[in-house]
């Protein structure tokens, strides 16, 4: 009994093993090498925005002043839906500890004011060519473009590949500032853009370029959840 109970355990153990190379779902302790990039989406009840907007401004100065290693935060908030906000906070290797992500430091005083949990998304650097081509604290930035890309193959090279390309030529185009590939830790087949631009319009005429064009049109089969692009105007 005790030797059947053994054997039913290493196969289960060895089906899920099986399964996750198959779909080439990595434990996260692998993936999880290099600095960190926590993407924390808030969302407060309309007639608060303005309170949120504030307090998150003071927040985000506190956290910045008291940082004991290099980093920034990125804070911006939702141009089509102002009662969204997002906090990209960009860490070196050093500092990327398990208590350094708590969202309870940016919204404890916004309790009341939340219509959901903050969201957060722990990600590494993808395009690891780039390093320092992703969206910076430039003062010129007056728009910041956050795409979720969810890619329901198991095969993920070929999504891969148009990801890279859509970087390298989003990086040539006149107006942008930076553009970053982030691959969420915990779900690997998801994806975070984050781009940076000059405005709204250099913007617009790149997400209508053939590059743009060819990227969507690679990408379109292979999603899992429609194409998440939102368009946010930093305010920190």
């Amino acid at each position: 009994m005790h030797l059947g109970s053994t054997y039913r355990s290493r196969s289960s153990w060895l089906l899920a093993l099986a399964l996750l190379l198959k779909f080439d779902v990595t434990p996260s302790v692998e993936i999880n090498t290099g600095s960190v990039r926590a993407l924390t989406f808030i969302e407060v009840a309309v007639q608060a925005r303005g309170n949120a907007s504030g307090a998150l401004r003071q927040r985000t100065s506190a956290l910045l002043e008291h940082q004991i290693s290099p980093g920034q935060i990125i804070l911006m908030q939702e141009i089509s839906r102002p009662e969204r906000f997002a906090v990209l906070e960009r860490e070196t290797p050093a500092a990327s500890t398990a208590d350094r992500w708590k969202t309870h430091a940016l919204t404890e005083s916004l309790t009341d004011d939340l219509t959901a949990p903050p969201d957060q998304r722990l990600n590494r650097e993808f395009d690891k060519g780039a390093p320092s081509a992703g969206p910076s604290g430039d003062v010129r930035a007056n728009l910041y473009v956050i795409t979720h890309v969810d890619i329901a193959t198991p095969d993920r090279s070929r999504a891969e590949t148009a990801l890279h390309r859509l970087a390298t030529a989003a990086r040539r185009s006149d107006g942008n500032l930076g553009f970053e590939i982030l691959q969420q830790i915990d779900r690997p087949n998801h994806f975070n853009l984050i781009s940076a631009w000059l405005s709204e319009s250099p913007f617009r005429a790149f997400a209508v370029s053939a590059e743009a064009r060819q990227f969507r049109q690679t990408l379109g089969p292979l999603l899992g959840s429609p194409y998440d692009e939102r368009l946010f105007r930093r305010i920190d």
